[in-house]
């Protein structure tokens, strides 16, 4: 009977949802195909996958384990499993029915355990539990510098050794997969499991409709361009060309009081641009990870990045303790654009009192055939140690919920939390389409070879060149790539 309760308080929550787009629909706010489930791409560069005609979680077949299972999560991904009761959040809502649903379904009680928003407070619990043969957590939710750290040096459980899971579903992310595995073993995944701090860490770009009128530009020009495929790194120059101005008159740009035509935190931009230049450093070729990037494509992206960020003058911050002021400076009407992710726009833009659009990150040209985005390092990413003491039972578990999240969670999601909550217009919401369609993971980036932070350390420096950073670096990546080749075939 509680069960039965659990239902239809969920039914009407998504209803009442579900009235809000209907509403939004006939209102004319979205006018855009429905977007129906999956988080999953392929290798960066394609369209997400069709969704199936089945529900996949109505078809697995559920054991009674009679069994709790234990996930350690960072701190700012408790959010995609942590749901306590029904408080009318759709996402919320949507996540105690999914655990209530697979908890019932396979006798399974969860334990969420949060780990402060240190990166290293979860590398080290799974440090502690393969070296005290512990068995602590089932599951745990790490980061980039856990691929570094942990995936590296084998602490962790090869996911493609798991029965119970299927990772070529459309519920787990196919570049991920792709990219993330190495020698034939994959240590990190995410999807449809953590639908929040997997799709919402998605790159891209917002501008300030006001100061876009105020400086003579449309809109509704810049729109139409990127959804016509015209929006790049040459455009967003010209519209950034002489935006930054000395409005408090004392002779030097100041954020506190100043205009800029484009706002970026140095751990975040530097990348966003480049990789939505369609450039990853490594590439899976066959199977085999490879250094592919050319010195020519790297310099000449550089180059347009220079031209906008330095040249233009743009507020990029370089000093953690300024972090916050690069949203502070676009949320007070001082800036054209700034560079973030679809999660922080509903973090610090939600009480913005002048209008903002949506954009995905530029191109690198016109021939580029399709907008990309990149996902920095503070993904979510599922992981088991290399001891978990039942990966069957663990994997089935995994499953269940990604295959549930992929029919019932993720699109209410992003319909409801994505669209309405952070596009402000329809074209932002088309925008939204576009920004998730192509996400790239780059095994440079995430094994953090030093070649994949010359951008970033060029543009620090204020270098106009990189093309002499670019000769040694490729030199000591292609190493460095070769080695881990070699100690991840060894690994078992």
């Amino acid at each position: 009977m509680k069960h039965v309760t659990r239902i239809l308080s969920f039914l009407l929550a998504l209803l009442l949802a579900t009235g809000v787009l209907l509403s939004a629909v006939s209102c004319g706010e979205l006018d855009e195909p429905p977007y129906t489930g999956g988080t999953s791409t392929d290798s960066g560069a394609g369209a997400v996958e069709e969704t199936e005609t089945e529900d996949p979680y109505a078809q697995l077949v559920k054991e009674n384990y009679d069994r709790t299972l234990t996930i350690l999560i960072r701190e700012d991904c408790t959010e995609d499993f942590e749901a306590e009761g029904l408080t009318g959040d759709l996402l919320q809502d949507s996540l105690y029915e999914r655990n209530a649903m697979v908890s019932d379904d396979y006798g399974v009680t969860f334990s969420f355990v949060s780990q402060g928003i240190n990166y290293n407070g979860v590398n080290e619990a799974v440090k502690k539990q393969v070296s005290g043969g512990l068995s602590d957590y089932d599951i745990f939710i790490g980061h980039k510098y856990s691929y570094t750290d942990l995936a590296m040096n084998n602490y962790l459980c090869d996911l493609n050794r798991i029965t119970t899971l299927n990772l070529s579903g459309p519920w787990w992310d196919r570049g991920c997969y792709e990219n993330l595995t190495v020698a034939g073993k994959t240590y990190v995944m995410t999807g449809d499991i953590n639908p929040s701090s997997s799709m919402r860490i998605s790159s891209c770009m917002v501008f300030n409709k006001d100061l876009m009128a105020e400086l003579g530009k449309s809109t509704d020009e810049l729109n139409e361009l990127t959804e016509n495929g015209g929006w790049t790194l040459d455009v967003l120059y010209q519209y950034a060309k002489d935006v930054s101005f000395d409005l408090s008159g004392d002779g030097k740009l100041n954020y506190k009081d100043d205009r800029y035509c484009l706002t970026g935190w140095m751990m975040a931009a530097p990348y966003a641009l480049y990789y939505g230049c369609d450039s990853s450093f490594v590439t899976n070729v066959d199977g085999t990870p490879e250094l592919t990037v050319t010195d020519e494509k790297v310099t000449g992206i550089y180059e347009k990045i220079y031209k906008v960020v330095v040249e233009q003058n743009a507020y990029y911050v370089t000093d953690q303790s300024l972090y916050d002021t690069m949203f502070d400076v676009f949320r007070e009407g001082r800036a054209l654009f700034s560079v973030m992710t679809l999660k922080l726009i509903s973090q610090y833009l939600s009480d913005m009192e002048e209008g903002y659009g949506i954009l995905p990150v530029p191109k690198y040209d016109t021939y580029q055939q399709e907008y990309v985005s990149f996902v920095n390092g503070s993904t979510g990413l599922v992981m088991l140690s290399k001891n978990v003491s039942d990966p069957e039972f663990v994997g089935d578990i995994m499953e269940a919920m990604a295959t549930y999240n992929y029919s019932h969670v993720t699109p209410n999601m992003f319909q409801v939390v994505t669209k309405l909550q952070v596009a402000q217009d329809p074209a932002s919401a088309r925008m939204v389409d576009l920004i998730i369609r192509n996400r790239v993971f780059d095994l440079g980036y995430f094994a953090d070879l030093s070649v994949t932070n010359l951008v970033k350390d060029r543009l620090n420096a204020k270098k106009p060149e990189i093309a002499s950073g670019l000769r040694s670096g490729r030199k000591a990546a292609s190493g460095s790539l070769e080695k881990l080749l070699q100690k991840m075939d060894q690994f078992t």
